[in-house]
C-alpha cells in the first residue's frame, strides 16, 4: 500500500521532500515490529516492562494456584498421616503421662502433709504451696510457716497487750483451769511451734 502512495505522489510530481518523507516510511509488519522492539531504546524499554509484567503474573498465579498444593503434597510426605494403630499409642502415651504426673502430684502432696504436720502448720492450704520439685515445695512451706508464725506471734503478742501479761494469783491457771503465759516464747515451747 505504501508503495502504491509513492507512485501516486510522483505520478502527480509531488515535491521531492514529499517523497522523500514518503519513501522513509517503513510498512508495519512483523518484522518492522519486531526490529523497533529488538533495536531502538524506547522498544527495548517496552518490551522489557512487558516480559516484567508477564513474569510478576506468572508468579503470581503459581504462588495462588500451584504453591499451595505442592506446599500440602510436602507436608504429607513429611508427615504422612496417622495409622489407627499409631494414634491409639499416641492417646495412650497421652493418658500415661498425665497419670504419672497426677500420681507425681499427690506423691509430692503427701510428702508436703507430712512435712506441713511435723512444722505444725495448717495442712488445709499445702496443696498451694506444691513446686516443680521436692525442695521447691518444701521452700514453699517454709517460707508460708514462717508467716503464719510471724502472724500468729502478733495475734497473742496483741492479746497480750490487751489483756495483760500477768498471771492472776493461784496456781498460774486461769479462772477456766487453762494455763496463763507470761510470754509468746513460753507458749510457743508448750505448744511447739
Amino acid at each position: 500500500m505504501l508503495d502504491k502512495i509513492i507512485e501516486f505522489l510522483k505520478e502527480n510530481k509531488a515535491s521531492e521532500e514529499l517523497i522523500k518523507s514518503a519513501e522513509s516510511l517503513t510498512t508495519v509488519n512483523l518484522e518492522s515490529v519486531k526490529g523497533f522492539l529488538e533495536k531502538d531504546e524506547a522498544g527495548k524499554k517496552y518490551l522489557q516492562s512487558q516480559k516484567d509484567a508477564a513474569v510478576t503474573k506468572g508468579i503470581e498465579t503459581f504462588k495462588e494456584k500451584t504453591m499451595p498444593n505442592l506446599i500440602e503434597e510436602q507436608i504429607k510426605s513429611k508427615f504422612p498421616e496417622e495409622t489407627a494403630e499409631q494414634k491409639r499409642m499416641r492417646e495412650l502415651e497421652t493418658k500415661q503421662q498425665k497419670l504419672e504426673a497426677e500420681i507425681k502430684r499427690k506423691d509430692m502432696l503427701n510428702k508436703a502433709i507430712n512435712y506441713a504436720t511435723e512444722k505444725k502448720l495448717p495442712i488445709k492450704f499445702v496443696d498451694r504451696f506444691l513446686g516443680d520439685d521436692e525442695n521447691s515445695t518444701i521452700a514453699n512451706i517454709d517460707s508460708f510457716g514462717e508467716i503464719y508464725s510471724e502472724a500468729v506471734s502478733k495475734a497473742v503478742e496483741a492479746k497480750f497487750k490487751e489483756s495483760g501479761r500477768d498471771a492472776p494469783p493461784g496456781d498460774g491457771h486461769g479462772g477456766n483451769g487453762q494455763k496463763v503465759y507470761k510470754t509468746f516464747d513460753e507458749w510457743k515451747q508448750d505448744n511447739a511451734i
